[in-house]
């Protein structure tokens, strides 16, 4: 078991239990992996530290990090830990102005860099930084340095100041899906109490191999990271989310944590390969899906179609994966009970959980120790929680977070003078401690005549179809519900940037199919389909893959009120 208060603790505690000759690896410019050693990374972590004290980081100064996730990542991270220093992870692909807020509003002057993109959108602001380190970038002024020669800058002994478990240890922006970006202030507490509960529900074996694609800056992979790093497991970064599908046949991992966004297209390219095989394979395939797809997982009636599909068709898609994953963790939104089926029917072990960046981030999962399908899990054990009259979730322990940066108004709006966090989730608890989200609070919109409208199972429905990547329920004051529907790109691509007149039925179908479960009032009356591809340079994707409501509404406000030109009863 862990003996550590703090994120200082965690190298010395590597140091002490862990010996991998391949503990970080990472695509080098030959599009190889490179392996980082444990005794490397803790090297460089000295190293690290050394330098920026150097260069005048102490205890409580805020340090900007625009990234992709990688092994230096962390290096840097766990350097501005030992000394105290409050680290702001960025997302690499975040919007500019949202970037400039961030920087501003955390009052960082100092910044590691490895992204061109990014360094081309500061330039302008790089002037007031005190130091900026780059790692594999061309351009140089006075206030910058290359990693390489930034990790000679290792003359100063350094005078560790104490760090409190109660400290800051880092700000982390939420993506901003319903406003202004607010940063969310963690404690070395929090996080470190994610450590021990995580320990609780997963073990993790020396042989084990993990794929890391999700970003750093969002505070799920990066509280795992930390768990593998504990762990002493091997892990292989992906450099490009593109490429998951090649890396996963190369490394062969046995763990990953996942967002829906990943399986849902999983899914779907294994129905894009049963389409294009021959008769006999596709009519087997699909077969093979369609069960997979309904089949209750927990359903242990003995079946000889069961048997043939696993031989003929659920073994070739394990091996698509890599043929060793024995943990898929999936977290940050929720996943379609059809997808959910089809993974835990073909032999991957799915388990869902449940949390948000104001809580560290997990306040519930499912897990092998104990696993409830088509649910959010159990809480954390450092975790306690009730629910409002409304059915909301309120929970209180060591994980959640200090406060907002800078914003004790919006601080007091969701902990209560007794330290009960409100998270604006609707949810059930069953007999057993399961809990499962049916709504949010903020998208639960009322029509004009009065009625109300659950927006995300409704969203959560329609993204079961392979058809759609994402869709928005719009509701609130209006006479009907609409919905807007953004396709998968794949479909796009293979009709020129437009729908295909079949792919289109599929929409109409998925929406019938949703209807037939909904309350008049709730049903889609119309629909708009958006062929333009969403993304987070446009603001209407979050850096964490979730669509802006705020930011599509305001984008797409004339497809919105066209939907509205009906006078529908």
């Amino acid at each position: 078991m862990y003996t550590f208060k703090t994120l200082f603790d965690i190298p010395k505690y590597i140091n002490e239990n862990i010996n991998n000759p391949t503990y970080l690896n990472y695509i080098d410019e030959n599009g190889k992996y490179q392996a980082i050693s444990s005794e490397e990374f803790l090297s460089n972590i000295n190293k690290l530290s050394k330098a920026f004290y150097s260069n005048g980081v102490r205890k409580g100064t805020t340090v900007g990090i625009v990234s992709e996730s990688s092994p230096f990542w962390l290096m840097i991270d766990f350097a501005l830990q030992r000394l105290g220093a409050i680290s702001v992870p960025i997302f690499a692909n975040i919007a500019s102005d949202n970037l400039l807020y961030e920087i501003q509003d955390a009052e960082i002057s100092y910044l590691y860099i490895a992204s061109d993109e990014k360094l081309n959108v500061l330039k302008p602001y790089l002037d007031n930084m005190k130091l900026v380190v780059v790692k594999d970038i061309k351009y140089r002024s006075k206030n910058m340095i290359s990693w390489d020669y930034f990790l000679l800058e290792t003359d100063e002994e350094i005078e560790y100041a104490e760090i409190l478990p109660s400290d800051i240890a880092t700000i982390i922006y939420t993506s901003g899906s319903t406003g202004c970006p607010k940063g969310v202030e963690l404690s070395h507490k929090n996080l470190v109490t994610q450590l021990y509960d995580t320990y609780e529900h997963y073990k993790l074996l020396p042989e084990d191999r993990v794929l890391s694609f999700l970003p750093l800056s969002h505070v799920f992979e990066r509280m795992v990271m930390m768990f593998y790093l504990v762990s002493g497991t091997s892990v292989y970064f992906v450099d490009d989310v593109k490429l998951v599908g090649k890396r996963i046949k190369e490394v062969k991992p046995t763990v990953m944590t996942v967002v829906p966004r990943l399986l849902n297209k999983m899914h779907a390219k294994m129905h894009e390969k049963i389409e294009n095989s021959n008769f006999i394979k596709k009519l087997l395939g699909s077969a093979a899906l369609k069960r997979a797809e309904n089949k209750e997982p927990d359903d242990k009636v003995f079946c000889l179609l069961d048997s043939i599909y696993e031989t003929l068709v659920y073994e070739k898609f394990r091996e698509a994966l890599g043929g060793n994953l024995r943990i898929v963790i999936s977290g940050g939104a929720p996943l379609s009970m059809k997808v959910y089926r089809f993974f835990l029917n073909i032999g991957i072990p799915v388990y869902q959980g449940y949390g948000l960046t104001e809580t560290s981030p997990v306040i519930s999962t499912n897990s092998p120790l104990k696993n409830k399908y088509g649910t959010c899990g159990v809480l954390f054990s450092h975790m306690e929680a009730k629910l409002t009259q409304k059915n909301e979730l309120l929970v209180r322990g060591d994980s959640v977070m200090l406060g907002y940066h800078k914003d004790k108004e919006k601080t007091n709006e969701v902990i209560d003078e007794d330290g009960w966090f409100h998270t604006g989730d609707i949810v059930k608890i069953d007999e057993e401690g399961f809990l499962t989200i049916t709504s949010r609070l903020k998208e639960m919109f009322k029509t004009s005549t009065g009625k109300y409208v659950s927006a995300i199972p409704i969203e959560e429905q329609l993204c079961g179809n392979r058809v759609i990547e994402y869709a928005m329920v719009i509701a609130e004051g209006r006479p009907y519900t609409t919905v807007l529907i953004f396709p998968d790109q794949v479909f796009l691509e293979k009709n020129a940037g437009r729908l295909s007149d079949k792919d289109i039925k599929k929409i109409e179908k998925a929406i019938k199919k949703t209807n037939k479960h909904l309350n008049k009032w709730e049903q889609i009356q119309e629909y708009e389909i958006i062929t333009i591809t969403p993304s987070i340079e446009d603001g209407v994707i979050t850096p964490s893959m979730k669509l802006s409501r705020n930011k599509a509404q305001k984008i797409y406000s004339k497809e919105i009120e066209h939907m509205y030109k009906k006078d529908i009863v």
